[in-house]
């Protein structure tokens, strides 16, 4: 018996993809191994970037979400994405209350829940992806709105799906506490407004180093085979360091307006920011007990404007900016800290329109940067040029 008999199977289940194919071209490639992850360099290729097959169930009181995803960005991998089982209270077009348990998207901001099919630039902006790379992370969620107000309240892990070190999996028994508070207003015909605050709370996991025996080195000096006197060297014997949590914390804001100037043209305007500490969790990856030593203060924000041209064409363009270590020019006993320069890339695509719904034509992606502390090839220090152009293809249906 269906727990709703006035809907249909057709009306309470969606079933729904895409697929986006890439061909990379750029100009920080090299035909060389990581020296140590011994991953290759090149990235000029032809990739899968994502490939999404989902189901969606959405009754009265009960809601569910299944999503596979498929891609070879690091090999070829197939991994569950969006799992999510939802018991709501309804009320209008929002529920009043709706709690969440599954792997679900961390509720901070706006580019790290809106969807991937939906978002007009190529990647996420490079702050977003620092603090939360994969977006998605196992937890429980309370969400909902009233009239114009929307909110969400989640306790997850702390390990989002594309974290290096322990990806859905939590090392420790702390979990971050996530929550946004925004507003969604019509104020007319043609002007729409979002905005809202986030801020996240938990605490990161420093992996401890077990003990090591005293070791004895002969050290060929002379370079003759034999042995002589001075050439032997003894490393003495280190003790064990436990492992140890460590506090993060990020706020941020976000806002949007949308203008309809008729109806297949308007613009869209929107940006965010945000400020934290000990977060960065995939560019440079935060741990105040490993090799800085120190907490890492991060801040971010992105610009980004979206103009409707007609019904096949659309032109975006985005600026953003992360700095992961806000004391990189810091003096500290007249000593200036290792320094971690901030990344400045501008995103701009000019693609066709999503005017078609089960085709949606190749569209051009470039995204501009350039990479702080390089070496030219005098050894003087440089600017390396970072350009990438992206041609991806996407079907959806």
């Amino acid at each position: 018996m269906k727990a709703n008999p006035s809907l249909t199977r057709s009306e309470w289940l969606t079933i729904s993809g895409f697929v986006q194919a890439d061909l990379n071209v750029s100009q920080a490639s090299q035909d060389q191994l990581n020296s140590s992850t011994a991953a290759p360099l090149n990235d000029n290729r032809f990739l899968l970037r994502r490939m999404r097959l989902g189901a969606v169930v959405d009754q009265q009181y009960f809601a569910g979400v299944v999503e596979i995803d498929a891609n070879t960005v690091n090999g070829a991998q197939v991994r569950p994405m969006d799992v999510e089982a939802t018991v709501k209270w309804p009320g209008g077009s929002v529920s009043l209350a709706a709690l969440t348990v599954g792997l679900f998207k961390i509720p901070f901001g706006f580019e790290v829940i809106e969807r991937d099919r939906d978002r007009l630039f190529t990647e996420r902006s490079t702050f977003i992806r620092a603090f939360f790379p994969g977006e998605y992370d196992l937890g429980a969620r309370l969400a909902g709105g009233w009239r114009f107000v929307r909110y969400a309240l989640a306790v997850q892990n702390g390990e989002p799906i594309g974290e290096s070190t322990f990806p859905v999996r939590d090392p420790n028994q702390a979990k971050d506490i996530t929550g946004r508070l925004g507003i969604v207003s019509q104020i007319s015909d043609k002007v729409s407004v979002q905005a809202g605050f986030s801020a996240l709370t938990g605490k990161g996991f420093h992996k401890g180093t077990p003990p090591t025996k005293p070791t004895l080195t002969w050290q060929d000096l002379n370079e003759d085979g034999r042995y002589t006197a001075g050439e032997l060297i003894v490393s003495p014997g280190t003790s064990g360091q436990p492992s140890q949590n460590f506090s993060r914390y990020a706020v941020g804001a976000d806002a949007l307006v949308s203008l309809r100037y008729f109806k297949n043209a308007g613009t869209t305007i929107y940006a965010e920011f945000a400020r934290a500490n000990n977060l960065d969790r995939w560019f440079l990856i935060a741990d105040p007990y490993g090799p800085l030593g120190r907490d890492l203060r991060e801040w971010g924000y992105y610009v980004a404007a979206v103009q409707d041209l007609g019904r096949h064409f659309r032109l975006g363009l985005r600026y953003d900016y992360y700095n992961p270590d806000l004391d990189s020019t810091d003096r500290q006993a007249a000593v200036a800290v290792l320094p971690a320069r901030p990344f400045r890339p501008s995103r701009l695509r000019l693609p066709w329109s999503e005017a078609w719904r089960h085709l949606r034509p190749v569209r051009r992606r470039v995204r501009r940067g350039v990479r702080s502390s390089g070496r030219d090839s005098s050894g003087m220090p440089t600017d390396l040029k970072n350009n990438v152009f992206t041609l991806r293809a996407e079907v959806a249906f």
